[in-house]
């Protein structure tokens, strides 16, 4: 009889267990959820000043290749041919 009602104490445990398991789950899902969506806000509303960034950027970093002369090609080269 006392195994019987140990059992039931183990499932009751183990029951309350699972709840509690299943209660943080749905509040850290609930709180991630929120995050997310906080920062897709974030970035929706900055996204045109990122885009012009990121389209500044690339032009200049596209001039600055398109400017470079045989010299720093060369020096470019030779540093590169050590460094192996």
């Amino acid at each position: 009889m006392e195994n019987l009602h140990a059992q039931d104490n183990n499932a009751t445990v183990e029951t309350r267990w699972c709840q509690l398991r299943n209660v943080i789950q749905s509040i850290v899902l609930e709180v991630i959820a929120r995050t997310r969506c906080q920062n897709q806000d974030c970035f929706a509303e900055n996204y045109a000043d990122i885009s012009n960034s990121l389209v500044e950027k690339n032009g200049l970093h596209k001039a600055y290749m398109n400017l470079q002369t045989d010299a720093t090609k060369a020096a470019f080269f030779r540093r590169h041919c050590l460094l192996q």
